[in-house]
């Protein structure tokens, strides 16, 4: 019997981007409004945080175990999860204060894709990034609002993402250092609740994806269908990831107000979840190439 149980912790403003260090058995998330990065280990029971110069999009894990890479609003940093210290090292110029790094995740050929978010809705300004290993930034889609769901299949040559407000969830071909096939219609989240937010990948290929505005998470199956849905014990959920030894529990992360439109004032809005029991694991997150001679460089030439 599948079974959701509450982690012991204190509550997001805006949990976000949850992903699993299978090297250490721990789940990091960010909270938006914190705006942090933060640890659970599930063996300890403790909790550690890093405060970020500014609002965090998502971050990702490196081939350095003690180093993330943070999307911050504008900028892509280092988090030295030892000193605490986070240091830009590439600019991501946006056209306004409203539009921002968001959602993403690291691919499974040493790079970190993330997309940005129109976050007062003006307009469709928002893009899609890939930060390589060098340092290089490539735009990779533009025309989006609220770029989400960006993550890729077991192998590494699909990826996945959507534009929010359209509720649809697309795919394309992806490669290392190369465009993005036209893009598809993987499924049409509006059938079931609409409003797709963050996503993850099964070792089968299925696709789950949470509906923050039903509080809902879907499963669609690896040729888009419609498999499953959870319903969470809360009304709004943003993300989710596999953790655990044998990455088989579905980690989800909530919200209790976004600084946009959504806010809840439910007992355990913001709580983040475990469901156990569910019958599927995931797959190991991918690293990011981290090379500290290109980050020195990169920062020198910023100064």
């Amino acid at each position: 019997m599948m079974r959701i149980e509450q982690l012991p912790i204190e509550r997001d403003k805006l949990g976000e981007s949850p992903f699993w260090d299978h090297r250490i058995g721990a789940l990091y998330w960010l909270d938006h409004l914190g705006p942090t990065v933060r640890r659970f280990s599930p063996r300890t029971g403790v909790v550690r945080e890093w405060v970020l110069p500014k609002k965090g999009g998502c971050a990702c894990l490196t081939n350095d175990q003690d180093k993330l890479i943070v999307a911050l609003a504008d900028a892509f940093a280092i988090l030295d999860l030892e000193s605490g210290a986070c240091e830009e090292i590439v600019k991501v110029p946006q056209e306004r204060a409203a539009i921002r790094l968001s959602d993403g995740r690291a691919d499974r050929a040493g790079g970190f894709v993330v997309g940005s978010a129109v976050t007062d809705f003006a307009g469709k300004e928002g893009a899609i990034y890939r930060l390589n290993h060098d340092l290089s930034v490539e735009i990779l889609r533009t025309e989006l609002m609220l770029s989400n769901a960006i993550c890729f299949q077991p192998d590494g040559r699909q990826m996945h993402f959507t534009d929010t407000r359209s509720g649809v969830v697309m795919v394309c071909d992806y490669a290392a250092r190369a465009p993005l096939s036209e893009p598809k219609v993987f499924a049409d989240a509006r059938a079931h609740g609409a409003s797709p937010d963050g996503a993850t990948v099964d070792a089968e290929g299925g696709l789950w994806v949470a509906q923050i505005r039903t509080g809902e998470i879907v499963r669609f199956n690896p040729d888009g269908s419609f498999d499953c849905k959870l319903i969470m014990p809360v009304p709004h959920v943003t993300s989710v990831t596999f953790g655990g030894p044998e990455l088989d529990i579905l980690y989800v992360t909530t919200v209790r107000e976004t600084g946009m439109q959504i806010k809840s004032d439910h007992p355990r809005a913001g709580a983040i979840f475990a469901v156990h029991d569910l019958g599927f694991a995931g797959v190991a997150e991918g690293l990011f190439n981290l090379n500290l001679s290109a980050a020195s460089a990169s920062r020198e030439e910023q100064q």
